[in-house]
């Protein structure tokens, strides 16, 4: 539904993996208001190269990337061993179902064999409409869905939809498990069922900050749910399906791209294709596009020929550093990933990796030309 670029090897890179090594370094979002803004900010030319000024802050955000990941999973497991040591106790009502006195709320813990723990101040017919929503969460495997989410959640924290997501998505598995509970019983159970929740609200902060431990919450949201619940008719059921399968296509289908000739993107113009060898004018470089409008060498073998000898040094240079055979038609993935990461001190040769790099980047495409 957006205007994403089509790809070619199953991903589509944003920010280009070698952008604190490249002469100019490009970024390529969405938005072309938003190219340009960030693209004239980036350091260009040969003082990119020597000085790598993007390298230190790309580092320190990727520290401080991996200290959220890590601060979100210990404050986690540390919330979870503190909830275990409130279970010591539990006494066991029936097969996975446990009464405590230490907890309020009911929930679900565990993985392979998760438990159902409720308190003991339940009555026999609340314990029975609890146990119905909590088996629910269990046969739908609610309790394993969080904590995939959980891990995507603490991978991606620093980005306010996830969480969003997150939250709502647990909000969603509440109200639909108390949905099939009062459709598993015929009477009207939606005064009483609300006032249960009611009553176990005061103790939904136990279990707070511990995704591990699948448990209730949105008490308001939920009793607003129960008592405006209606059985759904059968056509706005289907109608809704048909509507999420229509927006599950769109979103993950990359649009055609019309016309052989124009090339996409940042390789909209030759004049931002990287490497020199493109503007050198050797008819060996000649660019074309294949049929994704993707930028490739009108003669691939050639082109491959022409950049051996044109870059010798840069790469016999990765070959000794990285301890690989020659460059060839079989190997020539492993020069493309290496070729920026060169460590020499001469600069003229770190420069060639980065344009093996380049040059490597618009190769694997030829394959593909039409």
């Amino acid at each position: 539904m957006l205007n994403i670029r089509a790809s070619t090897d199953g991903s589509i890179a944003y920010i280009p993996t070698n952008i604190v090594h490249a002469e100019t370094p490009q970024v390529d979002f969405l938005i072309s208001g938003v190219n340009e803004i960030i693209n004239s900010t980036l350091p260009q030319g040969e003082k990119q190269l020597v000085a790598d000024p993007l390298e230190a802050i790309i580092s320190i955000i990727t520290l401080a990337w991996l200290a959220g990941i890590a601060v979100i999973l210990i404050y986690s497991i540390i919330s979870l061993l503190l909830l275990r040591r409130q279970l010591i106790g539990a006494v066991k009502l029936r097969d996975n179902i446990y009464l405590t006195d230490h907890v309020e709320s009911p929930f679900v813990i565990g993985l392979i064999f998760p438990k159902i723990f409720l308190p003991s101040a339940l009555s026999e017919q609340e314990q029975d409409y609890i146990i119905l929503h909590e088996q629910t969460h269990i046969r739908r495997y609610d309790h394993i869905i969080r904590i995939i989410a959980f891990l995507a959640l603490s991978v991606h924290w620093f980005n306010p939809l996830v969480w969003v997501a997150f939250i709502l998505s647990g909000k969603d598995m509440e109200m639909s498990c108390d949905e099939s509970v009062m459709k598993q019983i015929d009477t009207d159970i939606r005064a009483d069922y609300s006032a249960l929740l009611l009553s176990l609200s005061t103790g939904r902060k136990i279990i707070a900050g511990v995704p591990l431990a699948f448990g209730e919450g949105d008490i308001k949201g939920r009793i607003k749910n129960v008592m405006n619940y209606k059985k759904p008719l059968l056509w706005m059921v289907f109608a809704a399906a048909i509507i999420v399968v229509l927006f599950c296509v769109g979103f993950i289908s990359n649009p055609l791209v019309s016309g052989k000739s124009k090339v996409v993107s940042e390789y909209e113009y030759i004049d931002n294709l990287g490497g020199d060898f493109v503007r050198s004018g050797i008819e060996a470089y000649a660019i074309g596009a294949n049929r994704d409008g993707m930028p490739v060498f009108k003669n691939p073998d050639a082109a491959f020929a022409q950049a051996k000898k044109d870059y010798a040094d840069g790469f016999a240079e990765i070959a000794k550093e990285f301890d690989l055979d020659p460059v060839s038609k079989n190997n020539y993935d492993l020069y493309k990933i290496y070729g920026w990461q060169l460590t020499t001190k001469e600069q003229a040769i770190r420069k060639q990796g980065v344009t093996i790099s380049q040059f490597f980047d618009i190769y694997e495409n030829s394959f593909s030309a039409n």
